[in-house]
């Protein structure tokens, strides 16, 4: 008996959570996606004193760029007010330390995320 309820249980919840996916889906696939941000490189990588950011936007914009530890702490953060076509910024090293690093360009509705790495 306790298998039989245990069993009626767990199919119970199986088919509560496929639902609940299925509900997340179709709301997913009803709002549209649009792309701002794209071609989003860095020059040269890995770096050693310097590198140029590159990234093509759709509209202009202002989008926040920032440069982040494996820790996730925000060690550079600069605004830019990006034009339709291609955009560029210099990043320095500064102080930094060498290791791996992520930076980031965030719109208003997306963020785009890549790896950088100082030597």
């Amino acid at each position: 008996m306790k298998k039989l309820l245990l069993i009626t249980f767990l199919l119970f919840f199986t088919f509560s959570y496929a639902q609940e996916k299925d509900k997340r889906d179709v709301l997913k696939k009803d709002k549209p996606t649009t792309t701002t941000l794209t071609a989003v490189s860095a020059s040269p990588n890995p770096l050693t004193i310097r590198t140029r950011i590159n990234f093509k936007s759709t509209k202009n914009q202002l989008v926040e760029f920032t440069v982040k530890n494996l820790v996730g702490k925000t060690v550079f953060g600069k605004r830019i007010n990006a034009k339709p076509g291609t955009n560029s910024l210099l990043f320095n090293r500064n102080n930094l330390n060498n290791g791996m690093y992520i930076y980031s360009l965030q719109s208003d509705s997306e963020i785009v995320s890549k790896r950088l790495v100082i030597r």
